[in-house]
This record gives C-alpha cells, sequence and structure tokens, in this order.
C-alpha cells in the first residue's frame, strides 16, 4: 500500500510550477520511497527524462545516458552531457523535468557533469533537474564541495525521512494501534522494510517468518546498509552491538568494545549522520547533579531490533533455531523493548496535539529527560513557562496512582514542578488514578482508544 507524502509532492509541484530553472536534491536512504515519489510526481507531466545512475567509469555512464535518451539513434557518435541536455530540452514550452536518479555515482564517475548545470542560467529553456540519491552522508558532508559553485543553482533540498506514527495507521489500516506499535518498534519507518509485514499473521508470526529467518528480506538488510555505505562495518556492528545491549554512554562503550574514547566518538559521529543514532542531549539545564549526561541511543527502530535480537543470535538462527530464539532471547524482554518506542509514539501524538492547539497551552519545546533513577519520557515547557511532564506505561499492567508519584518524584530530581502531567498506558488505568484527575484537571489521562 502506498502511503501519500503529500508535503513532498506539494514542494515538487511548487518547484515545477515556478517561473524559471529549478535544480532540487532529492535524497534519503535506500527504501524510503523516493522512487514510488517520483513516479507520483511525473504521472502526467508532458516532458519527462529519467536516468538511473550506476557505479561504472564515466564513458560507460555517457553511452547509457545517450542511448536512454535517444533510443532510436543509439548507434550514432556520442554527445556530452552539456549537449544531450540540451538537446533534451530543445524548445519546449512546457517545463522538461529531468531525474537523475542516485546521481552521486554520475557526478564521481565523472567531475565535469557538474557543468551540465549551467543550462540552468538560460533563461530560454524550461527546465527542472531532480537530483535523487541514497547515499545521505555524501548528500550533507560532501555534495557541496563536489558542485562547487554550480551549488548555487540549488533551489530546493527534499530529505524523505521514515514515516511518522500518524502514517503507520494509514499504511496498516487493518491493524489496531498496538499492532502498529509494535511494527512501528519492529521494522521502523522505512516503506520498503514495512512493505514485508504480513497483516494476516500475529507480531509473533511477524517477527519470526521476517527476521528470524535466514532467508528473509529483512535478515541481513542492517550490515548490507552499512557496507553500502560505510567502510569497516565490523567497528559499526560492535558499536551498534554495545548501544542496543543498553550501553549509552561513552565511557561503556569504551569498556565492552575497547575502542579509544576518540575513536568511538568518530564512528558514532557517522552514525548520526546517518539518522541511525542520536546523542541524547537535554534541552534544559535542571537537575544537572541527576541527569545522565552524554548518553546516545539507536534512532532507527529496526536497527535497535536487529542489533538487540538478531544479531547476538545469528549463528542459531543460521541453524533454523527460530522458535528457540523467540521464546527464550525475545519473548521475555519484548515488553521492555518496545516501552522505549511507544514513548516515542506518546511523544508524536502531544506533538500533533499541539500543532492542532489540542492542548491546554502551546508547547515552545521538547525533551526527554534520563536521569540517575529513571526517565521522564516527556519532558516540556509551554510559551508561558509552565512545565509538562508525561509518562508512558508499555507494561501488561493498569497505571495506578503509584505511576504518578513516581513520575513527580522524578520532576523533583530534575528540578521541576510541573504544572501538566500526562500518563499514557497501554492497559487502562486504576480507579484511584481516575478519582486523582477528578480533583486534579491538570492530570491527563491518555489510552490507546485515544492514541
Amino acid at each position: 500500500m502506498f502511503v501519500k507524502r503529500s508535503a513532498e509532492i506539494r514542494l515538487l509541484e511548487e518547484q515545477y510550477v515556478q517561473v524559471g530553472n529549478n535544480l532540487v536534491i532529492l535524497y534519503g536512504r535506500k527504501g524510503m520511497g523516493k522512487t514510488a515519489l517520483l513516479t507520483e510526481f511525473l504521472a502526467e507531466k508532458p516532458s519527462v527524462y529519467y536516468y538511473q545512475g550506476t557505479e561504472c567509469v564515466d564513458k560507460l555512464q555517457l553511452m547509457r545516458m545517450n542511448h536512454q535518451a535517444f533510443p532510436e539513434t543509439m548507434h550514432r557518435e556520442m554527445i556530452d552531457y552539456p549537449i544531450l541536455f540540451s538537446e533534451l530540452i530543445g524548445a519546449r514550452e512546457d517545463k522538461t523535468v529531468i531525474v537523475l536518479d542516485e546521481f552521486h555515482y554520475i557526478i564521481k564517475s565523472s567531475p565535469n557533469f557538474i557543468e551540465t548545470f549551467r543550462l540552468l542560467s538560460n533563461t530560454n529553456r524550461h527546465v527542472m533537474f531532480i537530483l535523487s540519491s541514497s547515499s545521505v552522508r555524501w548528500v550533507e558532508t560532501e555534495m557541496i564541495n563536489d558542485f562547487g559553485n554550480m551549488a548555487s543553482h540549488i533551489t530546493a533540498y527534499l530529505k524523505l525521512k521514515s514515516f511518522t506514527f500518524v502514517d503507520f495507521v494509514n499504511r496498516f489500516p487493518k491493524s489496531s494501534v498496538e499492532t502498529c506499535i509494535y511494527i512501528n518498534a519492529i521494522l521502523g519507518g522505512v516503506p520498503e522494510y514495512l512493505d514485508e509485514w504480513r497483516e494476516n499473521k500475529t507480531v509473533q508470526e511477524n517477527i519470526k517468518l521476517l527476521l528470524l529467518n535466514k532467508n528473509s528480506k529483512l535478515f541481513t538488510a542492517p550490515q548490507q546498509f552499512l557496507k553500502l555505505e560505510l567502510r569497516e562495518p565490523a567497528v559499526y556492528n560492535t558499536i551498534l552491538s554495545a548501544l542496543a545491549e543498553g550501553n549509552r554512554k561513552l565511557n561503556d562503550l569504551h569498556a565492552i568494545t575497547e575502542f579509544s574514547r576518540a575513536k568511538i566518538s568518530v564512528y558514532l559521529k557517522h552514525l548520526i549522520e546517518l539518522d541511525l543514532v542520536e546523542k541524547l542531549t537535554p534541552l534544559s539545564e535542571a537537575g544537572k547533579e541527576n541527569v545522565q549526561k552524554g548518553l546516545y541511543r539507536i534512532t532507527d527502530n529496526f536497527f535497535s531490533f536487529w542489533y538487540r535480537f538478531v544479531f547476538p543470535n545469528l549463528s542459531d538462527l543460521m541453524l533454523k533455531q527460530t522458535d528457540r530464539v523467540y521464546t527464550e532471547k525475545i519473548a521475555p524482554f519484548l515488553t521492555d523493548y518496545i516501552g522505549e518506542y511507544f514513548a516515542d509514539v506518546c511523544t508524536e501524538f502531544m506533538k500533533l496535539m499541539n500543532v492542532h492547539q489540542r492542548l491546554p497551552e502551546k508547547i515552545l519545546w521538547w525533551d526527554r529527560w534520563y536521569g540517575k533513577n529513571g526517565t521522564i519520557d516527556i519532558h516540556a515547557q509551554s510559551e508561558t513557562g509552565k512545565i509538562l511532564v508525561g509518562k508512558c506505561i508499555w507494561e501488561d499492567r493498569i497505571a495506578s496512582v503509584s505511576d504518578y508519584k513516581d513520575l513527580i518524584s522524578l520532576a523533583t530530581d530534575a528540578e521541576q514542578e510541573p504544572f501538566y502531567c500526562y500518563l499514557f498506558s497501554r492497559r487502562g488505568f486504576s480507579n484511584g488514578l481516575v478519582e486523582l484527575t477528578e480533583m486534579d484537571k491538570n492530570i491527563r489521562l491518555i489510552g490507546m482508544e485515544d492514541l
């Protein structure tokens, strides 16, 4: 099922209808849905040229591009890039859309290709270049240097990111909100991975079929991605495995991996550039003596699940010990694992309510406070300076007054006096907690039906 990316389509259409020429950079990791987005955008455009760049020498690249552009004259002498695109554009009144997919391969094989974009200065032409790439790190760290002066012609950047939880609900209309939370926490938000999920099977069956099956497309997907994007995958495997086991401090990673702190920091930086890892830095200075500083976590849910449950059990899974691995190594820990990602979903819900002005006040910043005694899952501040805190309970139990007291205790550790308290629960709320909210309207309870 294709989930329409309305905002992204709107940006491309706005570029297309603009007077003048355009150069749009479209990028996102492999499987994020760039081709599906382009297919939808190009569907009714009268003049389109699409070329899929490949990793090859310049001569072969140029030959393939010539044959793609003019198949009826494929035996004629090859023409260079600027002339090739000049002929493609011609003198049409409608705007020609030229899509170069995986364009980093083209630029790396032929640095002179950049000169092609001088065509954008010609006001007699009507062209929109869309340069698409799945090499996120290259686009964000090296591309501008490779473009040189031609970078001034770029009119828009469009980065495709993982699906939001709202997208999940739309993507899996037959599944409950609870099941969508499981899917989110297990596979993350990459459309290509989500296409593998079977709605007619249980969560357990999907885990076994997609992640614990050595013949599955997803069985080695994280390792393949790392080999494509980074050198020294062995080092990255080691660091990601340590992070997935809950070692979030630099000192802990040093102790587990025995890599130097400086080396770990460099590799973490590269993983952050790929949107696989994030550094957890509190936005406020509250409770400095109680906060855990310098923490890292895997932000890509699929990578987190894979390195937590698949990577350490690869040997058993290669011997088809699927049932035993699930029963002994996954099932007992799954509830705790999902809990952290439930907090991400609850935070997204709150941010969406904030956008639609459904909260008591407008929230200006959001945070998650990691303390020595626990975590404040949602830590926010309104425009009037009032503090909002939230606790997200995924355990198979109802939330009680003690959960509220624990949240207040953590707020005290953070040196905060919360004005609003939100409690989210998978299994509902005790009578005592409901009665508490009747006495204090600033305590809000959010159940699965609300999500």
